[in-house]
């Protein structure tokens, strides 16, 4: 035969009666000392004058109002058992509960890092392309930005600036600049204004015309 499973104690239920058993505890500690002065007086009667009739009661009380505290005593501590087995429970439900969303939180940091991988090679492959465009053209007569390697290293220092605190903090620490907001750019930018110098000098080396801006007549 299986045996029956022990049913976890609900600690709501186990805590409140544990608190009733205390208050009767209580209840009968105060009638037990209440009969102990009774009795001094009744015995000290009983024996002065031969009749422990009275004196009989009150120790079947006694041992009465004992066998109930020893009950209740008995209960208190089973009460207490009870409390903490729900305690321990409860306990257990909630690091289980921990253990779960770390689990379900790191198999999406699975994906971030992969993410972060593959972010970082898009960068760095777009980067070296970069340059080797520039080194093509530059083969072919142009003439880069001066500005070309600092701007992008503006660039890519200003992503790393918006990683979390404690990456950029050390990022900062082993020498990267903390740019100020006039140097944070992106390269969408660089190519909004290197792309008309670009077509000026491919202009200038294939010796084509170039439209001139429109001059305010002068005065005859």
């Amino acid at each position: 035969m299986n045996k029956a499973t022990k049913q976890t104690p609900n600690k709501e239920n186990a805590t409140a009666l544990l608190e009733r058993f205390q208050r009767e505890r209580s209840e009968l500690a105060e009638r037990k000392a209440a009969l102990a002065g009774q009795r001094r007086n009744v015995a000290y009667d009983a024996h002065a004058t031969g009749d422990a009739k009275a004196l009989d009661g009150l120790r079947r009380q006694a041992i009465e109002l004992e066998t109930r505290i020893g009950d209740i005593d008995t209960a208190i501590a089973e009460a207490q058992h009870r409390v903490a087995i729900a305690e321990a429970a409860e306990a257990k439900a909630a690091q289980a509960e921990h253990a779960q969303a770390i689990r379900s939180e790191w198999t999406q940091a699975q994906k971030d890092f992969a993410d972060l991988d593959a972010g970082l090679s898009f960068a760095t492959g777009a980067a070296n392309r970069i340059y080797q465009r520039y080194a093509t053209m530059q083969q072919h007569g142009l003439r880069p930005p001066p500005q070309l390697q600092l701007m992008l290293v503006d660039v890519v220092v200003g992503f790393l600036m918006q990683m979390p605190p404690p990456l950029w903090k050390q990022f900062n620490f082993v020498g990267l600049p903390h740019l100020p907001p006039n140097r944070r750019r992106n390269a969408a930018s660089l190519a909004d204004v290197w792309g008309p110098q670009t077509e000026r000098q491919a202009a200038a080396i294939g010796g084509e015309q170039q439209e001139q801006p429109n001059k305010p007549d002068e005065a005859a």
